[in-house]
């Protein structure tokens, strides 16, 4: 116990204010709470992912970084979180635990550290107990590759802000004079003007539904814990055409209980009504109102896969998910991925179709050979070719 002791590091002084003035008297080694709210409005901000980062330096005549430690956490419903103590699971004679940061990330939002300003300049009014952070909306100003440089963001938010280097990259081109084509709008998922209910697309060119960007690997990733790979790829079950879109997240190295994928008809040719008839044969459950007032919630029996289907009328939209029991632990969780979705749908696009031959059905180019298997939804999800018995009127 006592040569445990003599290896704990050193810890510095904490620098922030608060750390020695306050009745919550706290240090570097923590812990640390308070609560996240929005700038504009003071409402909670929940599921936001906070990070705690510890650095350390060791050396006594040359003094050098030794890593650091990090704990992630999510805001709860009221906007609260809390970071226990420092771990400390580095040790060493001559080690000194001299730094602690907190980061804040959470999508919609210009992000937070606690040293430092989105703006610039030094950040002066962290503190470690009942702190008070107010996150802005991100404006359409701001600048992905910008946010990202300043983040610096840990693995943990690394995870979850992904799809932002991609944002980061067009920004960049742009900066160097390039045209990406989608500066009116596109960027923002918009699908401009659609055809109504049973009209084909004005364009002469045949058109594909795209809802890839309704939801994220990393959004369900945050949500459930999962901590894999996702290869993102095209379902099957249904032809692709100009209002459906099926999309799977294939959980990379992991049997199918990991699966996450979802279904969405746009403004089918046939209206909604052949939508509805597929959501009562799969999901034999009366409607309840969780994600919108035509909601069908059901866990299939045996396997545990849980799907969710909801009928969105203002936007002429029908939703199918399907999560397995390994990345849905409970079915509260696929009704928060579900009501995610509900809240993109304004982010469905319609893009020219790939000519005949050229596309193998898939979103990725990350693919893997796996057994075909005839299987209902809600139940686990496969590659089998297109079941043209299966196509909507």
């Amino acid at each position: 116990m006592l040569l445990l002791s003599a290896c704990a590091p050193i810890v510095r002084p904490a620098p922030f204010k608060g750390a020695r003035t306050q009745v919550t008297d706290t240090s570097l080694l923590g812990p640390f709470d308070g609560q996240i709210v929005d700038e504009a409005t003071g409402e909670p901000v929940q599921d936001a992912v906070v990070v705690g980062v510890w650095s350390y330096d060791r050396g006594d005549g040359f003094i050098g970084p030794h890593g650091s430690e990090s704990v992630m956490v999510q805001t709860d419903d009221a906007g609260r979180y809390r970071i226990r103590r420092a771990p400390l699971r580095k040790r060493g004679s001559s080690l000194r635990l001299v730094s602690f940061h907190l980061l804040v990330y959470k999508r919609g939002y210009a992000s937070y550290r606690s040293d430092t300003l989105f703006e610039g300049g030094a950040r002066r009014d962290f503190t470690g107990r009942h702190n008070r952070i107010e996150l802005g909306k991100w404006r359409d100003r701001d600048s992905h590759a910008a946010h990202l440089l300043f983040l610096a963001p840990p693995r943990e938010i690394s995870r979850v802000a992904g799809w932002e280097q991609r944002e980061a990259n067009l920004d960049l081109y742009r900066a160097l004079g390039g045209n990406t084509g989608g500066d009116g709008g596109a960027s923002q998922g918009g699908v401009g003007p659609q055809p109504g209910p049973g009209e084909e697309p004005t364009s002469s060119k045949p058109k594909w539904l795209e809802a890839t960007s309704l939801i994220y690997p990393e959004d369900v990733a945050m949500r459930t814990g999962y901590d894999g790979e996702f290869v993102i790829e095209d379902l099957g079950d249904f032809p692709r055409t100009h209002f459906y879109h099926g999309v799977l997240f294939r959980a990379d190295g992991r049997d199918e209980d990991y699966d996450f994928s979802y279904r969405i008809w746009h403004r089918p040719s046939g209206g909604l009504e052949p939508v509805i008839e597929i959501f009562r044969e799969n999901l034999p459950v009366e409607v309840s109102p969780e994600v919108t007032d035509e909601t069908w919630i059901y866990e299939e029996p045996g396997t545990a896969f849980r799907g969710v289907a909801f009928i969105d009328r203002e936007s002429g939209t029908g939703v199918l998910l399907t999560c397995g029991p390994a990345q849905c632990i409970d079915m509260d969780t696929a009704i928060i991925l579900a009501k995610y979705i509900a809240g993109r749908i304004d982010r469905l696009e319609l893009l020219d179709a790939p000519e005949e031959g050229k596309t193998d059905g898939k979103t990725d180019a990350k693919t893997e050979d796996g057994d075909e298997e005839d299987e209902e939804i809600p139940a686990s999800d496969s590659d089998d070719e297109p079941d043209t018995e299966g196509e909507l009127p």
